[in-house]
């Protein structure tokens, strides 16, 4: 699926027309597979991006003091205008601005583009940012660290974004004026947040995004924190489709495209080496799950029929609906972009599996192989995504196995080598809600003779079956109680 960040360069294009092709350096590939490659994001991936506003906040700001532009740097501006009109005005001019790009989607989309590229990369958990929006929190799944006392939790998982100049959530440290820049460049060669800039900035690669090497943002991390480390700074590189002379004097490497544009390219060297799940394969677990619960519901009429075993349908499809909705709301996250994350998912879910199965809870079994199945799809092309089963049919090995291989449905799904059931035959038929239903009833009387194999399991099925009011359908929920 393309995205505002992948699509190619094409000359004067207001969405591409950055998007130079550019050669990404291998160490910087190296460093984002160590997870060692810190991003450090300005203005200009974020609010300040060319073309999104009719003019710059500086120049907002500006027009308010002045018919003639001063040229001079934006704390000074930022500093008259709060003389001017007061810290109250300066911070609701900069919050409305920042608000008013969630009130359109398709600017929130151009201007969180460089966000939401990145949420996919699990790799890139660490990020120091001078802008003050909350877009790396929303759209990136990354947990802020504003104050030294945040810092006390700066260990737990997840991604983590420094504020370096503060965040709308918090206005009173916003960093904007002279007077802000001053405290603060004191502050970092103090503080717990420089203390940590320097850490990262001393061991891991940087990588530069959204910034001129003349704003004032960059020169004021980069005089209080960079150029003091000297010989003990990390490798570092610049990425901004504006030519600039001066990265090679700062020891940055400049290449020369858009952020966004450049994540993506990053993406597709780490698909290369097998350290990145294809942000299609998310994009397809969307769009398979409202057709899912369309089967779902269709499935309920397969309860009328005790010989469908329609209870353990119910419960397998809960759990690939809770599978692929769960790949949706952690998108942001980066928790299913890493295979090997995912494969460490599916391996528990096997355990799971074989010993659900051997305590005969046969209802707990469907749903942790629902969930299993949903999860695996990740790493499986369309051809394979498609052969997957969408009802139960018990055609696991581990249903009847006296000693069951927990790994089996993890390393060689059964699923491929003898499709039943599949997604792809099930797309094909079922037409109309009458041939969905009719489809689902005939695929789950055949799967019947290899339920009556595994012990105990007919005799649960009537059980469940007995135990539903009317009307009443069963539900498995998230917990895997006792298991």
């Amino acid at each position: 699926m393309a995205t505002l960040a992948s699509t190619e360069f094409h000359q004067g294009c207001a969405v591409c027309g950055t998007h130079f092709p550019v050669d990404i350096p291998t160490e910087i590939v190296a460093a984002a597979r160590s997870r060692n490659l810190v991003v450090f994001a300005g203005a200009g991936i974020s609010t300040e991006a060319p073309g999104l506003f009719p003019e710059t906040f500086y120049e907002e700001i500006e027009a308010r003091l002045r018919d003639e532009p001063s040229g001079d740097p934006f704390p000074t501006v930022m500093q008259e205008f709060e003389y001017a009109n007061g810290r109250r005005e300066l911070i609701r001019t900069l919050t409305e601005r920042i608000d008013y790009i969630s009130t359109f989607r398709s600017l929130q989309n151009r201007t969180t583009a460089f966000h939401q590229e990145l949420a996919t990369i699990a790799q890139l958990d660490a990020i120091f940012t001078t802008n003050w929006d909350d877009f790396f929190e929303r759209f990136a799944g990354a947990r802020p660290f504003v104050l030294d006392e945040d810092f006390a939790f700066f260990d737990t998982p997840g991604r983590r974004v420094m504020k370096v100049h503060g965040s709308i959530s918090n206005l009173s440290t916003i960093v904007a004026t002279t007077n802000d820049y001053a405290r603060r460049e004191a502050d970092l060669r103090e503080s717990i947040m420089g203390a940590k800039l320097r850490e990262f900035l001393s061991t891991k690669t940087l990588l530069f995004v959204g910034y001129s090497l003349s704003d004032s943002d960059f020169l004021s991390v980069y005089r209080s924190v960079i150029e003091r480390m000297g010989a003990f700074r990390a490798p570092g590189f610049v990425v901004t489709p504006l030519d600039t002379g001066s990265a090679k004097e700062l020891g940055l490497t400049h290449l020369k495209t858009d952020g966004g544009h450049f994540l993506h390219l990053l993406k597709s060297q780490l698909e290369q080496v097998g350290e990145h799940v294809p942000d299609e394969r998310l994009e397809r677990a969307a769009w398979v799950h409202p057709l899912l619960i369309a089967a779902h519901s269709a499935s309920e009429s397969m309860l009328e029929d005790a010989n469908s075993f329609g209870c353990f349908t119910q419960s397998y499809q809960d759990g690939l609906l809770a599978a692929l909705g769960r790949v949706g709301l952690l998108r942001p996250s980066g928790t299913y972009s890493e295979p090997r994350a995912v494969e460490g998912i599916v391996h528990s879910y096997s355990h799971l599996f074989e010993k659900a199965v051997g305590l005969r809870r046969y209802f707990d079994a469907s749903y942790i192989e629902g969930y299993l199945i949903g999860t695996r799809s990740l790493l499986l092309d369309d051809d394979d995504f498609f052969k997957i089963p969408i009802v139960q049919t018990f055609s696991s090995p581990t249903w009847r196995a006296r000693t069951r291989d927990p790994h089996l449905d993890a390393d060689s799904p059964w699923w491929i080598a003898s499709p039943t059931a599949t997604l792809r035959d099930y797309l094909a038929t079922a037409r109309t809600q009458e041939s969905a239903i009719a489809w689902l009833a005939d695929n789950a009387i055949s799967a019947a003779g290899r339920a009556r194999r595994t012990p105990g399991l007919s005799t649960q099925n009537r059980e469940l079956l007995a135990s539903l009011r009317p009307g009443q359908v069963p539900q498995h929920t998230e917990f895997l109680d006792g298991i």
